[in-house]
């Protein structure tokens, strides 16, 4: 560790989980891979961090206690750190860093194009690739589109060709950029200008998903922002590493991106309408006085929580269980007929502690329904896994819910 030029603060358990968290927040890619073990890395991110523990989006099939490396990059810093599995996507959180590289040169300044490729294609059917195709190096990059060195333009039959403002690609690949996965979009031409150090090409992005726009804002940011010190548990701490006493490092200077494309004001995004409430006949009223509900979840203060909306709407057996613990004995008291499932519940995953009541015979055949902060590839596959019939978005409106809710009622 001393040789390495990290602050003492990377050998502290509290301090690797603050930086956890913030890789948790920024939804970070990070790597895991088998110790002593000649294996290919598992590229991952990190759901959620507990005390001790901490969970990832993707899991290994392993047995628990097996050890792993686990690589993160905070601040254009890559550090390594040993890891142990306790279940399926459940981490020990490292004591200390094992391994880390400081890095000088800043992360966004890709000016003279080194190792960042463009690669187009007009037409994409499947994996085939059809239509003229074009390669270069990034010379400049925005949210709203991209300037590169094009170093070839070939037609179907692999001859030169060329593009003109207005032609549209189907698919744009840029790769090579920062701590950063390959970006996929669609684009179209907006200029091309020909000089003595060759040719230059605009292109304005299309269909950016929005996991890559976070990463090129990512990219884009000179510094983490100003709540990533917050996380640590000692605030008079300095974070950067670039701060600490010895030799100067390279100097850091504000790059401000050139914007490629200039695009209008987008207009003000129409108020959604509420859907309508389903219509209640006397059977459903009936129902939702006689059938239990059990609501597993922490609970947000800043807002209704779903037991209030449902006793609210006339649903007379609604319990709620916002720990493991209450859950058990709750289960253990009463059959329900339906269960409303947070996907975190306190410090634990609410798929583990469904699948705990279930080994110990309880809510065996009680319907679900997942409840989540974002809908995303992730909580379907947690659906999936523990047989939810619907996801509710906390953000959603309550009346979202009621055509499955009643769906379920009315069976």
């Amino acid at each position: 560790m001393s040789g390495l030029g990290l602050k003492a603060e990377l050998r502290d358990g509290n301090t690797i989980r603050a930086y956890l968290d913030e890789l948790v927040r920024l939804k970070s890619p990070v790597q895991m891979w088998l110790t002593q073990v000649d294996a290919p890395p598992l590229q991952t991110t990190l759901v959620q961090v507990a005390r001790d523990t901490f969970s990832t989006a993707q899991t290994l099939p392993m047995p628990a206690a097996q050890q792993l490396s686990l690589s993160f990059m905070i601040d254009a810093r890559r550090f390594v750190a040993h890891t142990q599995m306790v279940a399926t996507g459940v981490f020990r959180i490292p004591a200390a860093v094992a391994v880390g590289e400081r890095r000088e040169r800043f992360r966004a300044s890709f000016k003279a194009a080194e190792g960042i490729q463009l690669f187009a294609c007009e037409r994409l059917s499947g994996t085939f690739v059809g239509g003229r195709t074009c390669a270069g190096r990034l010379m400049d990059l925005s949210l709203q589109g991209l300037r590169v060195l094009l170093d070839e333009v070939l037609d179907p039959m692999g001859e030169p060709a060329s593009v003109k403002r207005g032609d549209v690609f189907a698919a744009l690949s840029l790769s090579g950029l920062p701590y950063t996965p390959t970006i996929r979009c669609a684009g179209v031409v907006t200029h091309v200008r020909h000089g003595a150090d060759g040719t230059t090409a605009g292109f304005q992005l299309l269909d950016l998903e929005e996991g890559d726009q976070k990463n090129i804002d990512r990219i884009l940011a000179r510094r983490f922002p100003t709540t990533f010190g917050q996380a640590f548990p000692r605030k008079h701490r300095k974070t950067d590493l670039a701060d600490q006493p010895g030799p100067p490092v390279a100097t850091r200077e504000a790059i401000k991106a050139t914007e490629v494309v200039a695009l209008p004001p987008p207009l003000p995004a129409a108020a959604k309408a509420r859907p309508p409430r389903p219509a209640e006949t006397p059977v459903l009223r009936i129902r939702k006085a006689v059938r239990k509900l059990l609501v597993i979840s922490a609970g947000d203060n800043r807002h209704p929580s779903l037991a209030e909306c449902l006793r609210e709407d006339d649903f007379k057996q609604v319990f709620e269980a916002r720990s493991y613990p209450e859950a058990l004995a709750q289960a253990r008291a009463t059959r329900f007929d339906l269960l409303l499932l947070d996907v975190k519940v306190g410090g634990h995953l609410g798929q583990m502690i469904l699948e705990t009541l279930r080994r110990h015979d309880l809510l065996l055949d009680t319907a679900v329904i997942l409840v989540a902060d974002r809908r995303d590839a992730s909580v379907e596959d947690v659906a999936e896994a523990i047989g939810a019939v619907h996801i509710h978005e906390k953000r959603a409106p309550y009346e979202d819910l009621l055509p499955a809710l009643y769906a379920l009622l009315g069976t």
